[in-house]
């Protein structure tokens, strides 16, 4: 049992923000390097003297500060803001600062910009400023409210007819953003939250729906056409339709208890709403159908190998072109490998490129998702490749480079492991394959190599390029400095990836048919050690993607919008036992090489990890901090904490997040797998893990969860722990395949789909599965060749004879048909031959060749036939009968 200190994470209970700005708290001090969040020093005098405003009373005055601040018109003035007051009247001196000259990064246009500015009232949870206002207009008196009416209700109807009249849901949004406590901003939210609901998009009409009812002044509601209870309502339906069950019920539930004597007509029938919580969309037997649709579904590989001794099937391997893509440069004698700077000006910093891998992954396509063969996806360096999954056997592949450059002393590495975790990743939809490709070209002293990205589009019939990001690097919104740091997430009919935008954090949204940049979001800058911080996967939950920056925030933005939700800076150590001093920097490698400097640079945190979403809770493990954080999706105050650092806990510190299914989290260190309660951050249990032996990279790899199973990758074995059975463990053995010198050395990444388990090392991909699952996919399958192929790789090369023979002896087959069939069928009767005649069983194969006979009709075939027949009997050291069978041959031969 762990100790009271150890057993459980830190349980945080926020006191949600208000909208009333109080005394601002200063940022907590953190370890690393500080975030650079887009706060406008003036907006800030804008919003604490509109505060000033409304606390005496001066609505007009209040009402322009935060209208100018809605709508952008803002100005710097030099001097002090009790000088120099935003909204003070006609004749106040002021200089306007050209932000261009700004001295400081505070002040330069991306963060004097209003667009971008967030502000916080805790220093950790940064909203932006624009909501902010809102929240200050709505909490107005009525006759303040009145007063805000009296001068934009015009305009805001204006503008509403004028997005009446395009149809389109952003001009809606606008009409909300602008003008928020008018009764058209009203009618606008109605008829969006109504949208997004026919339209299928629940989390998205929930978020309108709570700001009307939360935020938006009730007095106004009824006017602009909305009812409380309908909305409270509507909100619990779209919960419980975008399957937030259990948030579903408990919303119902606390609306039957604020409205019990009320009732709602529904589908033409009067109900009464102390009865929602019993109508059958909100059933609590509802419950467990939500937690069993969260995890996934045990695949059949497993299910062969879950209550037998069965042994997994080796399938296929495939060889990278360059089996140690991130070897160091022959004359470099240390470990690291430098990245270059300038002097004077710092010194550009990535992590160590041959540590914190493998970067390996397969994505498995079924058969049902691409009309023929199941394949496999995979990146050879910069070159994807589609295999067969059963075979191997390459299908097609890209245009991408297939090798890196050779590594090269004193010049920064185009491939790095760390960054590649989320990079070399191929994504796919139903019409277009997705990658990222890096630098091209031999290495050069320059960050440009590390900056290099570019996203490309293949065609998923032909895996010809339709498009790429080099077509749109101009204009406002061209990606011409932008770097990619992680592959697409699709949302709908967009692509949303992280990125480096002009040294600030950004998420970028392309439209995935052409390309072409619809909106990027950007964050904050700063806040890494590294030029550029390992990228984290966009995950999207209820039209809300969620952004890991690993460089000291996270983010929550609009997926459909790009409109900022929140951002939070995330406590890289423990609030309850701060550091009291800087922790000591992470350990570098420093050279001089011709007055350039280059540093390599240990992850101080933990290894580079994906975001996992569910139950609205969002949980991270970032690299630049040793807290295993979980918030709430919807406003990003923190639901738990944990320690993942420490030293006083028997499972060491934690690295990596294997996965999570519907109550618990799994984490890894290098000593055990810990269970930690995915809802409280209750640790529930640890099971050891067996160090690495003899390794020469660190790590284990990436495990899995699958099912009610964890797999964790070992030394040539994959431990499997039962969840239901609190973690007992059992080892499964991987075969080797025997063919040449294996490029399965070291650590290795688990990916799990279905029937196939692939293991990406960083010399290569290997395929298994089993014969249960195997033999499962023979009787689904409808063609008698491919159902015949998966009984020979399931060893059941008899029942694939018979599969072929039934198949061969009808008469509505092609020629090619009939050659391909009979081709495969007497391959297999002639190993099985072999077998039994080197076993002294001549007579046996003997008749096993007689049995398919008849079905030889063509020379070409009965040729073979014949000569398959003279092969056993010379395994079979049957002297006469090869004689015999040898003079058939030659009557055959000569037509007799």
């Amino acid at each position: 049992m762990f100790g009271a200190a150890a057993a459980s994470a830190q349980a945080v209970r926020p006191v949600p923000p208000v909208g009333a700005i109080g005394p601002r708290l200063e940022p907590e001090e953190d370890v690393g390097v500080p975030v650079r969040m887009f706060e406008n020093p003036n907006l800030d005098r804008y919003l604490r003297r509109a505060q000033t405003f409304l606390a005496a009373a001066n609505y007009v005055a209040a009402i322009e500060v935060l209208q100018d601040v809605i709508q952008g018109r803002t100005i710097e003035f030099l001097g002090s803001s009790e000088d120099h007051p935003p909204g003070g009247p006609p004749g106040d001196p002021g200089v306007a600062v050209d932000p261009e000259r700004a001295g400081d990064d505070s002040r330069s246009p991306i963060a004097l910009d209003a667009a971008n500015s967030v502000f916080s009232q805790d220093g950790r949870l940064y909203r932006p400023v624009r909501r902010l206002c809102h929240e200050l207009l709505a909490e107005m008196p009525a006759h303040g409210i009145e007063l805000y009416r009296t001068l934009h209700e015009v305009a805001a109807n204006e503008m509403l007819a004028a997005a009446l009249a395009t149809g389109s849901v952003s001009d809606l949004e606008q009409v909300v953003n602008r003008y928020f406590v008018t009764l058209p901003a009203g009618r606008a939210m109605v008829l969006l939250a109504d949208r997004f609901m026919h339209e299928g998009r629940y989390r998205a009409a929930v978020q309108v729906l709570r700001d009307l009812v939360e935020i938006y002044p009730k007095d106004n509601l009824k006017r602009a056409g909305a009812d409380e209870v309908w909305c409270k309502f509507k909100i619990a339906l779209c919960l419980s339709l975008s399957g937030e069950f259990a948030v579903a019920q408990e919303a119902v539930r606390q609306l039957a208890a604020e409205h019990p004597e009320d009732s709602l007509r529904i589908l033409g029938e009067l109900q009464s709403v102390r009865d929602f919580p019993a109508m059958a969309m909100f059933a609590e037997d509802l419950l467990a159908l939500a937690d069993a649709a969260l995890g996934e579904q045990a695949p059949s590989w497993l299910d062969g190998l879950d209550e037998s001794d069965e042994e997994l099937v080796p399938l296929w391997q495939y060889r990278f072109v360059d089996p140690d893509p991130y070897r160091n440069p022959k004359s470099t004698k240390s470990e690291s490998t430098m990245f270059w700077g300038r002097s004077g000006q710092g010194m550009t910093s990535m992590p160590y490129a041959n540590r914190y891998g493998p970067a390996s992954w397969i994505r498995f396509v079924l058969a049902e998702v691409t009309g023929g063969p199941p394949q496999a996806l995979f990146l050879d360096h910069y070159r994807l490749r589609i295999a067969d999954a059963r075979t191997g056997l390459l299908l097609r592949e890209g245009d991408g480079i297939v090798a890196p450059a050779k590594p090269r002393d004193g010049h920064p590495r185009i491939r790095i492991a760390a960054s590649d975790h989320a990079l070399m990743r191929p994504v796919e939809d139903e019409a277009r394959r997705y990658i990222i490709i890096g630098h091209s070209r031999v290495t050069a002293q320059s960050t440009n190599v590390l900056k290099a990205s570019e996203l490309v589009a293949y065609d998923r019939i032909t895996d010809q390029r339709v498009w790429d990001s080099t077509e749109w690097l101009d204009g406002d919104a061209g990606l011409r400095d932008v770097t990619f740091l992680s592959a697409p997430t699709i949302f709908g009919e967009r692509l949303l990836l992280p990125a480096l935008r002009r040294d600030a954090y950004s998420l970028e949204c392309l439209d995935r048919s052409t390309g072409r940049p619809l909106w990027h979001t950007l964050l904050h800058s700063g806040g890494s050690p590294f030029f550029k911080a390992p990228g984290s996967p966009v995950e999207v939950a209820g039209a809300i993607a969620f952004v890991a920056t690993n460089a000291g925030c996270l983010a929550a933005v609009d997926a459909f919008a790009g409109d900022l939700r929140w951002i939070r800076r995330y406590e890289r150590d423990d609030p309850l036992r701060p550091t009291k001093t800087a922790k000591p920097s992470a350990k570098q490698q420093v050279n001089m090489h011709y007055g350039v400097n280059f540093v390599s640079s240990e992850i101080k945190g933990f290894l580079p990890n994906d975001l996992i979403v569910a139950h609205g809770l969002v949980v991270m493990a970032p690299c630049d901090g040793g807290m295993l954080l979980c918030v709430d999706g919807a406003t990003g105050e923190p639901v738990w904490m944990l320690d993942g650092q420490t030293s006083y806990v028997p499972y060491g510190k934690l690295k990596t997040i294997v996965g999570a299914t519907a109550d618990d989290l799994f984490v890894t260190s290098e000593e055990a797998l810990v269970c930690i309660s995915l809802r409280g951050g209750l640790l529930k249990w640890s099971r050891e893990l067996p160090p690495p032996q003899g390794r020469k990279h660190r790590g284990r790899g990436r495990g899995a969860v699958v099912g009610s199973h964890v797999l964790i990758p070992g030394e040539g074995e994959i431990h499997v722990f039962d969840i239901e059975r609190e973690g007992a463990r059992r080892r499964m053995l991987l075969p080797r395949f025997g063919v040449g010198p294996e490029p399965a050395v070291g650590p290795f990444n688990i990916v799990s789909k279905g029937p196939w388990l692939g293991l990406g090392y960083r010399g290569g991909v290997e395929v298994f599965s089993s014969k249960s699952a195997l033999r499962e996919m023979a009787a689904e399958s409808a063609d008698a060749v491919t159902r015949a192929g998966y009984l020979i790789s399931a060893g059941d090369g008899v029942a694939a004879e018979e599969v072929l023979s039934r198949w061969l002896a009808r008469e509505s087959l092609t020629p090619a048909q009939k050659r391909q069939g009979c081709r495969r069928l007497l391959s297999l009767v002639r190993a099985r031959g072999l077998q039994l005649a080197a076993q002294g069983k001549l007579a046996e194969a003997m008749a096993a060749l007689d049995e398919i006979g008849s079905l030889f009709v063509e020379r070409e075939d009965r040729m073979g036939w014949c000569l398959a027949r003279v092969e056993v009997c010379k395994a079979g050291d049957d002297l006469l009968a090869h004689e015999r069978e040898q003079q058939q041959l030659y009557d055959f031969m000569e037509g007799r």
